[in-house]
């Protein structure tokens, strides 16, 4: 599989990443076993990296990387995000944004535990938070990485201001953002600004959650367990549009031919934009990591993008702003 170059670092990552937060639960359920078989498929298929996060399944996923590792640490470059902080209450769980650098400090001391390793190859920023000055998140971020505990450091979903007080404040490499056919919004200023300052772009949801995969109709519906049941991309009044523009990338898909359909189509686009190093595609078992890994497809097209544009703008609805869930600031 082809690799990128990560921004400014030394870590050349596969142009697909497995994602992890299915591990956590929160996309209907997960199995354990199947998380872990994924994991050792993606890396017998060529995908050299894998991408968790402490808040997937709080700690659990991170958990299921770590015992892989314990296989083979030596095949695999291993992101984490801290962030998210979380407590369990009577009513449940209950999430926030906490990005002060002693918050991180303990939250990647919790997830190296998870993980089994002395040091993390990068350790993202999970969200930017408000009142949270980014010298403080930063200059941490910066002596744990003198420390030894992580090699590159990253920041996750920052807007283009965020960005601009974060690098000023002390030097990353990546930006992990949402990023799909209907999720263009970082094109105005965040690629822009990425690419003007080599910083990496590790893309997430290029799927639109599973909409691209082909296999969702106008009828589809999620049980309580998976997050989509509450996203505003699927309950919206616009999920009609969102799945007429995947039915009209699909004929554009059979039309040129590709072995993947939609999905090698989709994650093609995404991988079109220079500024994106790696697409990261998640996967419950060891069938659907496969899946991920044969998306590396030939690169897309003009007229493959052309003919996504075409399908864009008869649906502009279906490419609005949306909210699905992200956690509140801290209160």
């Amino acid at each position: 599989m082809d690799t990128r170059r990560l921004g400014a670092s030394d870590l050349d990552l596969t142009v697909i990443g497995l994602g992890t937060w299915q591990f956590g639960g929160r996309w209907g359920g997960a199995d354990d076993a199947d998380s872990e078989a994924a994991c050792h498929a993606a890396l017998d298929a060529g995908i050299n990296w894998i991408d968790t996060a402490d808040i997937y399944g709080q700690g659990r996923a991170e958990q299921v990387v770590g015992k892989v590792l314990r296989d083979r640490s030596d095949d695999v470059i291993v992101a984490t995000k801290g962030g998210v902080a979380w407590e369990v209450t009577g009513d449940g769980l209950r999430i926030w944004r906490e990005a002060s650098g002693a918050y991180l400090r303990m939250a990647l001391e919790r997830s190296l535990d998870a993980l089994g390793l002395d040091s993390v190859d990068l350790y993202q920023v999970h969200w930017p938070v408000g009142d949270v000055p980014a010298d403080d998140t930063l200059a941490e971020l910066v002596k744990m990485r003198d420390e030894g505990k992580v090699r590159w450091i990253g920041v996750s979903n920052y807007h283009l201001a965020d960005l601009e007080e974060a690098h000023a404040a002390g030097p990353f490499v990546s930006l992990q953002v949402g990023y799909h056919v209907m999720r263009r919004q970082v094109e105005d200023a965040e690629l822009p600004w990425c690419r003007a300052n080599d910083v990496g772009v590790l893309a997430y949801g290029p799927l639109a959650h599973g909409l691209l995969t082909g296999r969702m109709d106008e009828q589809t519906t999620f049980p309580v367990s998976d997050w989509r049941a509450q996203s505003e991309f699927f309950a919206d009044d616009h999920f009609g549009d969102r799945i007429a523009v995947m039915r009209g990338m699909q004929r554009i898909a059979e039309d040129s031919g590709r072995p993947g359909g939609v999905a090698e189509l989709a994650v093609a686009w995404v991988l079109r934009r220079p500024e994106v190093t790696s697409a990261i595609v998640g996967a419950h078992d060891a069938a659907q990591a496969r899946g991920a890994a044969a998306l590396a497809g030939t690169p897309l097209s003009p007229d493959e993008e052309a003919a996504i544009d075409a399908v864009l703008s008869e649906y502009p609805a279906a490419s609005r702003e949306y909210g699905h869930g992200e956690p509140p600031p801290r209160t």
